[in-house]
């Protein structure tokens, strides 16, 4: 059997933790900022696949980790999502306010979603396609795989060996994961609510009363009479 090529062999140490430049900028995919980005990617389940623990004890040490990790990412991103629903609690009385009102409200939810959408879906593509080498096309990808949490693992930041890396690449990455994930917990109840209220001011703005959109009453007509049932 013929021994392995040589790039095999360079892949098989990258996969496992091993920098095969060896250098003390950069020494192991296991320094603190891709332990820290390996970490957030477990407990948001997202889960790439191209770096795990390969001795017992480290995979051990993740099952447990994600046991406790995991639901406590759910609990916060829960928390997030009730604090906003707190904060927006006057859009609960949003027909008794003047039109003026109506009108700022849609707009400030319209701007907040433009702007989330610009730093955590628009922007962070173009800072990865740069590092990387990537196609703005392709770190968009990137960013909606993490984000969705599906994970293929194809596009990764911060695993090309030819490329030199800051210390807090990976870890900046990490945050950025887990910020995106808490503004799609804070929107995902904005983008119903949006389409609602923007539904509503137009009926207003045609003349229509919310009752309107139901059955018309048949006024000048008499009404059906319940007639009861006898054995």
């Amino acid at each position: 059997m013929p021994p392995p090529a040589p790039t095999q062999v360079i892949m098989e140490a990258w996969v496992k933790g091993v920098n095969p430049k060896g250098n003390s900028t950069n020494p192991s995919n296991w320094d603190f900022g891709s332990s820290f980005f390996f970490a957030g990617t477990v407990v948001t389940t997202i889960g790439y696949g191209n770096l795990a623990p390969s001795t017992e004890a480290g995979q051990v040490f993740c099952v447990f980790y994600a046991l406790v990790g995991i639901p406590l990412n759910v609990v916060f991103l829960n928390h997030l999502g009730a604090g906003l629903h707190g904060h927006l609690a006057t859009l609960e009385r949003w027909e008794e306010q003047p039109r003026r009102s109506q009108l700022l409200q849609i707009l400030g939810l319209a701007l907040f979603l433009t702007l989330g959408t610009l730093v955590i879906l628009i922007f962070p593509p173009m800072v990865f396609s740069h590092v990387e080498g990537w196609s703005f096309g392709e770190g968009f990808y990137f960013a909606f795989i993490t984000l969705s949490t599906i994970g293929f693992g194809d596009y990764v930041v911060g695993t090309d060996p030819s490329k030199h890396y800051i210390s807090v690449y990976r870890s900046l990455a990490a945050i950025w994961i887990l910020l995106g994930l808490a503004w799609l917990a804070l929107i995902l109840p904005l983008g119903p609510l949006l389409l609602h209220r923007c539904s509503q001011l137009w009926l207003l703005s045609r003349g229509l009363s919310l009752k309107d959109r139901g059955a018309p009453e048949m006024d000048g007509l008499p009404r059906p009479q319940k007639i009861p049932i006898s054995a």
